[in-house]
């Protein structure tokens, strides 16, 4: 990604950083320097231990663009986007790579990472999320991997940027620059390309296309505990439809629900005692409006925010 010296200007729709214009497909901009902490530790020996197999930190199916090796990045840095512009992303599910233990989760004000997550893997090796718009977990707390984590964000209080994902992979926390990433036992492309979540070791099936029909694919879900799994697909048809159901293991009939609105609009719902799944519940001709996901089941409910716009 090549950084030229240049008046703010729109990129896809969106205002890029104040005196820089980023070009290529990281969409991260920085008043000049490394988004690395301050003061980074000294990279220590490799470890012996092997490194985990690790999914890209997004849910499986999804593909995203990544870019590293800028003058705001050391070489194995990567700044993750999706959508035609950084704010299309915002708000778009952040997944833990690997099995672990949230080491760190804090705001910071000095590195420029905004919001960003530590989590350690076996072997001590620790990916790094930053910028991210909401911090999902806390220090202390174990993860699965693929389990959500946060949110795509612009919060860094150091650099005026567009909304992405910045991500590495290093030795220890304090382990700096970080290493080369291999997803699913591939290495990265460097300095930039296109990858599949979950491509390189076979995608679970999604069951969107099969309850909300031909045509749409699963573009977020959330986990209702180990009960249950919420899904929001996505049809390009008629303009636009989204489909929301929440699913759960065949088996005796469990009281469920699944809910969707589009900002402005009346909320939509499936509620009732189901062997399977509730819903499908589908809001169409929704143009670039933002919607409202969730659904419950038993006792467990979840709700999002308003998201996915455009």
């Amino acid at each position: 990604m090549k950084i030229t010296r240049k008046p703010a200007v729109l990129i896809g729709g969106t205002v890029a950083a104040a005196g820089l214009v980023a070009t290529g497909v990281g969409f991260a901009a920085s008043t000049g320097g490394s988004e690395s902490p301050a003061k980074p530790a000294t990279q220590v020996a490799a470890s012996a231990a092997a490194m985990p197999r690790l999914q890209m930190p997004f849910p499986c199916g999804q593909t995203w663009r990544g870019s590293s090796g800028s003058g705001a990045h050391t070489k194995y840095e990567i700044d993750f986007n999706w959508g035609s512009s950084g704010e299309a992303d915002n708000g778009k599910t952040v997944v833990s790579s690997a099995a672990g233990k949230v080491v760190r989760s804090f705001y910071s004000t000095t590195s420029g990472y905004g919001n960003v997550i530590y989590v350690q893997h076996s072997g001590g090796y620790t990916t790094v999320y930053a910028h991210l718009k909401v911090r999902s977990v806390k220090a202390g707390q174990t993860v699965k991997k693929g389990q959500k984590i946060g949110t795509v964000g612009r919060s860094s209080a150091k650099y005026n940027i567009i909304s992405h994902l910045h991500y590495e992979v290093r030795r220890s926390p304090d382990a700096y620059p970080p290493i080369a990433v291999y997803f699913e036992g591939k290495r990265f492309p460097y300095p930039g390309g296109s990858l599949k979540s979950c491509g390189g070791g076979g995608t679970p099936t999604s069951p969107v296309a099969k309850i909300c029909g031909k045509g749409f694919k699963q573009i977020d879900k959330h986990a209702l505990g180990k009960a249950a799994t919420v899904y929001l697909g996505y049809s390009s048809a008629s303009k636009g439809t989204n489909c929301v159901i929440t699913v759960k293991k065949a088996g005796a009939k469990v009281k469920m629900s699944a809910t969707l609105q589009g900002k402005g609009g009346k909320a939509k719902s499936d509620a009732g005692n189901f062997t399977t799944y509730a819903g499908p519940v589908k809001t169409a001709n929704l143009g670039n409006k933002c919607v409202r996901w969730g659904g419950s089941i038993g006792s467990t409910k979840w709700l999002s925010g308003y998201g996915h716009c455009g």
